[in-house]
């Protein structure tokens, strides 16, 4: 995996990694075992202080910052913006290795959120990628609607809107998908 490398790559000369993700996703648990000793996990903007602190005590001279592919781009900016404020740039290389489709998509639930009267996200209440997109969603529209299928639509829930917005996780089946809009169109 490209994340894996990179980690690998940059421990061996000698960085501090920071990583920004969920700490018990099986990505970051697989880049870990890749970063040797000097990292800190950052899973929100509140822990940032503090990996600024470990990286100060490490006495590393270089830091590199990467993300969980399926992290929010958001947030991941915020957290490289506060380190870079904290560490001089010469020390710090940053690495988006957020997927370009997970970028993509999070930009679109956020501006179609700003444009409809209710979103409905689509996908695992368990994946990381669909809660960020529900997440985003709920930041611009006020009735947000976080569903694995069809069946959960409530017709009182959406009667009354005339926009509707839909989006769904990376790994939402296509069907479930369709069956939503279906059921739609019946309502």
């Amino acid at each position: 995996m490209h994340i894996h490398n990179i980690a690998e790559e940059y421990a061996k000369n000698n960085h501090f990694i920071f990583l920004t993700g969920e700490a018990k996703h099986p990505e970051m648990l697989g880049t870990i075992s890749f970063c040797g000793e000097s990292y800190f996990v950052i899973e929100n903007e509140e822990q940032v202080n503090t990996a600024i602190e470990k990286f100060k005590k490490s006495n590393k001279k270089k830091a590199l910052i990467i993300s969980q592919t399926t992290y929010s781009l958001e947030k991941f900016q915020n957290i490289v913006e506060t380190i870079k404020k904290n560490i001089p740039l010469e020390k710090i290389e940053i690495k988006n290795t957020i997927c370009n489709a997970t970028k993509q998509r999070q930009e679109e639930t956020e501006e179609m959120a700003k444009q409809v009267e209710t979103m409905i996200i689509i996908g695992g209440k368990h994946s990381s990628n669909t809660n960020k997109l529900y997440e985003l969603a709920k930041k611009h529209c006020k009735n947000v609607l976080f569903i694995e299928t069809e069946k959960e639509i409530k017709e009182k829930e959406i009667k009354n809107n005339s926009m509707i917005g839909i989006m769904a996780g990376a790994s939402t089946p296509e069907d479930s998908i369709k069956k939503v809009v279906e059921k739609l169109k019946k309502i």
